[in-house]
């Protein structure tokens, strides 16, 4: 090779090699782009600031359906906690245990608030028109459940035993 081929071949190859760096800044900087505009994007989304979802968020329709109780009996009366059950259930109450209470000589219908929600018990309290005075709070977080329903000798006054 003489010396003109040299210098030729040295400066095309340093032509190929600078072409290739460039190439590859280029293809980096749009991929890089690309995953910027998608991290961008998502964290916009998931704040809220944007929102290209065109349905409306599900929400429940009744409220009460959150609401978790136990129903106790306190009266002594077979068969009252299944008639309290299916009278919270239908307006949307989630009864997740029923029993019964520790005896049967309970003359009013009470309601323990296991949260501190006091607004959870009042709606419970005045959808079955239980005086707000029978609501009590006993916090205890370890019962994963809102309210204890205790029924007393006065049911007769919320609700009918079932089958009656």
């Amino acid at each position: 090779m003489t010396e003109q081929n040299k210098t030729q071949h040295n400066n095309t190859s340093k032509d190929n090699q600078e072409k290739n760096t460039t190439l590859f800044f280029i293809i980096a900087s749009v991929i890089l782009s690309v995953f910027v505009i998608y991290l961008l994007y998502s964290v916009l989304d998931k704040t809220g600031i944007i929102a290209f979802d065109n349905e409306e968020q599900v929400k429940p329709k009744n409220v009460q359906q959150l609401i978790q109780v136990e129903v106790l009996n306190g009266c002594g009366v077979a068969g009252i906690g299944d008639g309290l059950t299916d009278v919270l259930r239908a307006k949307g109450i989630d009864v997740v245990k029923t029993g019964n209470y520790r005896s049967f000589d309970v003359d009013n219908t009470f309601i323990v608030d296991r949260m501190g929600k006091t607004e959870t018990a009042n709606r419970v309290a005045d959808s079955l028109n239980l005086d707000k005075r029978f609501i009590i709070t006993e916090k205890n977080k370890n019962l994963f459940l809102d309210l204890t329903i205790v029924i007393g000798k006065d049911y007769k006054n919320y609700f009918q035993k079932s089958g009656s």
